[in-house]
C-alpha cells in the first residue's frame, strides 16, 4: 500500500526565503502542509506565505504578547526564535490564517500520525538528521520537515516500511543536497531520527484541520 497527502505537487523550499532562509524549515513546513490542504494565505509585505507567517511571528502584537507570556512561565524558551518553539509556531500560525487550523503535542501516538496520512491529512514533525558540515564534521541536524506518505510491502498489515517526507531544505539523505520532494526514509529512520528519538509508541507532531 502507498499514501502520499502530497502527490503531484512539489516541497516548498526554505532556501529562496526573505527572511532567515537557513533557519525557516519551522514557517515553510507549516506553509507547506496548509498549502497541501488548499488554505488560501494572508496577504503580507512578502512575496511568500512563508515569509509573511514568519514576519507575523515576529512582529504581530498577538504573536509578540503571547510569546512574552510564554517566557515568563517557561525560563528554557529566553533568547529562542519565537518559530523555534512549537507552541509558539502552532499558536501564531492560528493567529495568522485566523482560525483554530493546527495544533501541536510531544505526545502523538503513532497509530495517530498513520491516521492522519489515511485521512489525506500532512503531520509536521521534527527531528535530528545526520549532516556532515563543510570541514567533514559528522554531526546532526535539528530539523522540521511535513510527513506525506508512508509505504507498505505486500502483506505487511502492521506499522509502515518506509514513510515520505517532505524537506525544505534539501534531500534528507543525501547531507540536504538536491530535492527535498518526496524522500524515502526507512522505519527504522523515522523510529530513530524523529522526536522523541527512539520511541516506537509517540512523536512530536502538529495536527491540521483539513
Amino acid at each position: 500500500m502507498h499514501i502520499n497527502v502530497s502527490e503531484g505537487r512539489m516541497n516548498f523550499s526554505q532556501r529562496n526565503n526573505e527572511r532567515d532562509p537557513h533557519n525557516a524549515c519551522n514557517v515553510t513546513s507549516m506553509v507547506m502542509a496548509l498549502a497541501y490542504l488548499d488554505y488560501e494565505f494572508p496577504k503580507g509585505r512578502y512575496d511568500q506565505p512563508e515569509d509573511n507567517l514568519h514576519d507575523h511571528i515576529s512582529n504581530n502584537p498577538a504573536c509578540v504578547k503571547h510569546f512574552s507570556d510564554f517566557v515568563s512561565k517557561n525560563s528554557w524558551a529566553a533568547g529562542i526564535p519565537p518559530m523555534q518553539i512549537h507552541d509558539i509556531l502552532s499558536w501564531c500560525t492560528n493567529n495568522w490564517i485566523g482560525k483554530q487550523i493546527t495544533s501541536f503535542s510531544t505526545n502523538r501516538s503513532i497509530p495517530a500520525i498513520l491516521a492522519e496520512l489515511r485521512s489525506d491529512r500532512p503531520v509536521v514533525l521534527s527531528g535530528d538528521f545526520p549532516f556532515i558540515t563543510s570541514k567533514g564534521v559528522r554531526t546532526t541536524l535539528g530539523h522540521i520537515v511535513v510527513l506525506v506518505g508512508a509505504e507498505w510491502d505486500e502483506g505487511n498489515s502492521g506499522n509502515p516500511d518506509r514513510i515520505i517526507i517532505d524537506d525544505p531544505y534539501g534531500n534528507t539523505i543525501n547531507n540536504f543536497q538536491g530535492s527535498g520532494n518526496d524522500v524515502i526514509l526507512s522505519w527504522d529512520q523515522f523510529i530513530r531520527w524523529f522526536k522523541p528519538h527512539n520511541s516506537t509508541t509517540v512523536k512530536w507532531g502538529h495536527f491540521f484541520v483539513k
